[in-house]
């Protein structure tokens, strides 16, 4: 009976390693599946969530480029602006100097008018003084 009882044993062992070893391999078939179905997922995600960086990086690229663009123009207008004003200011400093400059010269002409009308009088003055006490001393 002990042989029987040992085939029924070995019989039951076999049949148990037999299920344990479909039930493993139909768990790492289904953990298989389950890893390369998950992972193409978030593989998925992860090239979206690239492409969206890449987008939204690219976007902000632009943005800033336009912006850039933007406040170079405004710096190139306020340049040409400062430019005109100061050839202005330029332009008025230099008719003002030059009003200057010939109010001075007007000015000093009058004065040298002045001085040589005075000195003609005086001369005048003098040889008519001369005339007149020389006119006394001959007579």
């Amino acid at each position: 009976m002990s042989n029987i009882n040992d085939l029924k044993a070995q019989k039951y062992m076999e049949s148990e390693s037999k299920r344990y070893e479909v039930e493993t391999k139909k768990m790492q078939t289904e953990n298989e599946r389950t890893y390369t179905t998950e992972s193409k997922q978030k593989e998925l995600e992860l090239k979206k969530m690239r492409e969206d960086y890449d987008t939204r990086l690219s976007n902000m690229k632009n943005e800033q480029e336009t912006k850039l663009g933007e406040i170079r123009q405004k710096q190139t207008r306020s340049l040409a602006e400062e430019n005109d004003r100061l050839k202005t200011e330029l332009e008025n400093l230099r008719k003002t100097h030059q009003e200057q400059v010939e109010e001075i010269k007007m000015s000093q002409n009058n004065e040298l008018t002045e001085i040589n009308e005075s000195h003609q009088k005086t001369l005048e003055n003098s040889r008519d003084k001369f005339q007149k006490a020389n006119a006394k001393l001959k007579a």
